[in-house]
């Protein structure tokens, strides 16, 4: 143990202080002060003993202990004078010295005991958490690493954000399903990796993915991120579509048509456009272009003209009571069409003088025109041979079809034949019909000469009666729809409805179309009791004769035909009304 200056300087001083005050209190109290240091001796010793023995401060004891000498010391040096007090001043240096030291030996030695007993603490503690630490290493699940969310609200919701992760490894920031009449709709929104364009390519591995039994018919959403993926459970159009009555005030109001595989409504734009209906026989043609023609004429600003060269015109005669007239022979067809150049003439000049590209009936005066042809395949074959053949009805078809449409006239074509030949050489319909619909065509072949050699559009894969397809300028995705079931009492009621109300052309400014007679006589008889009062400019067109052979036929007929001088017209006497109506039928 190093004893340092400090320690030796303490161990000479506090024994010399000690003595000096002993003797000076010898001098001074004699035996008296001699007696009061032993005994602070005896009790600072006792203290020292007790403080030992109970294990009191070390600092209490051993000062006590250094104190008993000291005050020894002094007690000997007051009762034996100088020389024996050197000795014992250096008795209690030597003690003071060594309690000095013990002191230092045992305060140096506790700091230690208390730095390493800290250390063994601070070590254990230590391992204490070590341990712990462990413990949780071995008993704590590892974290769960966050995945894709794949689980939806429906389970088809679910099937898709699965398949699509799968397939794409990409997940869906949005997938809403709608559950609809046909089955259920989904609004797509694609994450930055997933293009919407490969998306739609891919979709036929999503589907199968999804186990689905059932079509998808693929649409681009509102934003350039999201894909609408509508799903058709079944077969929608396999049901009867009741017809509908449809009130329209204009000429340009769509038609509607039926309904789609979503069962919605599908309408046509079929103003300042041709449309052409085709379809097999016993597929729905004919009732699909019924309840388009009796849809024009409920309108107050068209007129209908009829066109069938069929024998007894089987399917234009029933709407007679809304046509404006029917041309059934090939004579009246070409009146008709002769007619339609001349309108369309007049009409051409009447917008260039208000300065106008297409004809509004509102302002221009005149209502819009449809003519309705049924077959079209027989136009061509009566129309263009006999008498004809020079000037045949197909060529003045072709032009009207070309230049017509501005005027407000509009044709309105079937067929069951559609060839080179029926759309005026040329091998489709596309450069004259805007509007094609067609229904079931037995012949493959015939579609090209419908829908041209565009792939998707098969009308001989329609599988039943009322289905047809759609081609126009808002409809350019092939896709089958129903049309409406008009039953024959709805069609004769709503011919009756429409032909009570539907104004017919005043007199000297109608289409006036050729009849039938054996002689002059019978012609004019026949012409006044289809058209009623006639001018004699009308009667001629409708005779074909010239204006004294009409003038000497009217005459001879009298008094059963008579001139009304106020009307300057010709006309049946009433009495004899029925007589001519039986002759003309």
């Amino acid at each position: 143990m190093k004893i340092t200056r400090t320690d030796a300087l303490a161990a000479l001083t506090v024994p010399s202080l000690v003595s000096g005050a002993a003797l000076i209190a010898d001098w001074q109290y004699a035996s008296t002060a001699t007696a009061v240091e032993f005994g602070l001796a005896v009790g600072a010793g006792k203290l020292s003993f007790v403080s030992f023995a109970k294990k009191w401060s070390p600092a209490l004891s051993w000062s006590s202990l250094a104190a008993a000498a000291a005050f020894t010391q002094a007690g000997i040096t007051g009762l034996a004078g100088p020389a024996p007090g050197v000795y014992a001043w250096l008795a209690s240096v030597a003690a003071s010295a060594a309690a000095r030291a013990v002191y230092v030996h045992h305060t140096r030695h506790d700091h230690m005991k208390l730095a390493m007993d800290q250390t063994r603490l601070d070590t254990a503690k230590l391992r204490q958490e070590m341990a712990h630490h462990k413990l949780v290493q071995q008993t704590t699940p590892e974290p769960v690493q966050a995945g894709p969310q794949l689980t939806g609200r429906t389970v088809e919701e679910t099937r898709i954000r699965t398949v699509v992760h799968e397939l794409f490894t990409a997940e869906l920031p949005g997938c809403i399903v709608e559950r609809t009449r046909t089955g259920w709709t989904a609004v797509l929104d694609l994450p930055v990796n997933l293009d919407r364009a490969k998306l739609r390519t891919a979709w036929p591995k999503v589907a199968s993915g999804m186990g689905v039994s059932g079509e998808f018919v693929l649409e681009d959403g509102a934003l350039t991120n999201q894909l609408v993926a509508k799903f058709i459970d079944g077969d929608p159009l396999t049901a009867v579509v009741p017809y509908q009555r449809q009130t329209a005030t204009r000429f340009t109001d769509p038609v509607l048509l039926g309904v789609d595989r979503f069962l919605n409504p599908v309408w046509a734009e079929l103003a300042y456009s041709h449309t052409l209906v085709a379809g097999s026989s016993k597929f729905g043609k004919s009732t699909l272009t019924r309840s388009i023609v009796i849809q024009l004429a409920d309108r107050p600003d068209t007129v209908v003209y009829g066109m069938d060269l069929k024998p007894g015109a089987p399917e234009l005669t029933p709407m007679l009571p809304i046509l404006q007239d029917l041309a059934a022979t090939p004579e009246q067809a070409h009146a008709l069409l002769d007619w339609l150049k001349e309108e369309m003439e007049e009409r051409g000049e009447i917008l260039a003088k208000a300065g106008d590209q297409e004809w509004d009936p509102q302002k221009h005066g005149r209502p819009a025109i449809w003519i309705i042809e049924d077959e079209l395949a027989e136009l061509v074959r009566q129309g263009d041979s006999g008498p004809w053949k020079k000037d045949p009805a197909s060529k003045k078809q072709e032009s009207l079809l070309a230049l017509m449409r501005f005027a407000g006239m509009h044709f309105l074509s079937a067929t069951q034949q559609p060839s080179r030949k029926v759309f005026g050489g040329t091998t489709d319909a596309r450069g004259n019909y805007a509007n094609r619909l067609s229904t079931r065509m037995n012949d493959a072949d015939h579609r090209r000469f419908i829908f041209g050699n565009t792939p998707g559009w098969e009308p001989g894969k329609l599988d039943a009666p009322g289905k047809f397809l759609l081609q126009s300028p808002d409809h350019q995705v092939p896709a089958p729809y129903k049309g409406m079931w008009l039953t024959g009492e709805e069609f004769r009621s709503e011919v009756a409805r429409i032909g009570a109300t539907t104004v017919r052309a005043p007199v000297g400014r109608r289409l006036i179309l050729p009849v039938q007679g054996r002689t002059n006589q019978e012609k004019v008889r026949a012409a006044l009791a289809k058209y009623g009062n006639c001018t004699r400019r009308e009667l001629e067109q409708a005779t074909g004769l010239g204006e004294k052979p009409v003038l000497d036929a009217a005459r001879a007929l009298g008094p059963e035909v008579e001139r009304c001088d106020d009307t300057r017209t010709w006309r049946i006497v009433p009495d004899s009304v029925w007589e001519a109506q039986a002759i003309a039928g």
